[in-house]
């Protein structure tokens, strides 16, 4: 729908705007140079898929969140042989990586709810993930895995308490966009019938008629 596309657009400029541009508190300033050249150099290359940076990624997540109602961050470990300014990158997944099916109690206590571990107490443990997106599995058979709770970064809007997953943001309004569609399209179409009218005059009658008014 281009009125959502457009709405879209606009969070996602309102929101993240020129992003979050962190700023070094230490005292000595040859140490706060230091440790701001090294945000520089991460931001420019802390994109998993290598594909933009920290404010592309930020962007990124956001327009994930009013399209899905959420997204996961997925911290990535790197080594010290990869050349990275800092051994870290971050892997922007939408929620389908998720295992959603997966919901039941766990011999220890916890439970799994939609994909999502808890303990006992009720605090996230795992996620399980897919390593590929259902959508582009290439024939190949789904088995998720579990991801440490503490690699995941899992952002949604919490509406109510005990909330799990996130809701989409154009959910309550997605019936009306659906019905504004079906008007613009149905006033095209009467628009093009109203074109194709004319008048067609026939039979002697008619064309005497016209003939007097004519020389009238």
């Amino acid at each position: 729908n281009p009125y959502a596309t457009k709405a879209v657009h606009a969070l996602v400029s309102n929101l993240v705007g020129t992003g979050i541009v962190p700023r070094a508190r230490a005292k000595r300033s040859p140490v706060a140079k230091a440790a701001e050249q090294l945000w520089l150099e991460f931001a420019a290359n802390c994109d998993a898929d290598g594909l933009t940076d920290f404010g592309g990624l930020q962007a990124l997540v956001v327009r994930t969140m009013a399209e899905s109602g959420e997204v996961l961050i997925r911290f990535r470990d790197r080594r010290i042989e990869d050349g990275l300014p800092v051994p870290l990158q971050l892997q922007v997944l939408e929620p389908d990586h998720l295992d959603s099916m997966k919901s039941g109690e766990l011999p220890d206590g916890g439970f799994i709810v939609q994909g999502i571990e808890f303990d006992a107490l009720g605090r996230r443990r795992a996620y399980w993930l897919f390593s590929t997106h259902p959508g582009d599995s290439r024939g190949r058979s789904l088995v998720s895995k579990p991801v440490p709770a503490a690699q995941v970064l899992h952002l949604y809007e919490r509406l109510r308490p005990g909330q799990v997953r996130g809701v989409p943001w154009f959910a309550p309004v997605i019936l009306k966009l659906r019905d504004l569609d079906d008007y613009d399209d149905a006033e095209l179409m009467r628009k093009k019938i109203e074109a194709c009218f004319a008048a067609f005059v026939t039979g002697a009658q008619d064309e005497d008629t016209l003939g007097k008014a004519n020389i009238n």
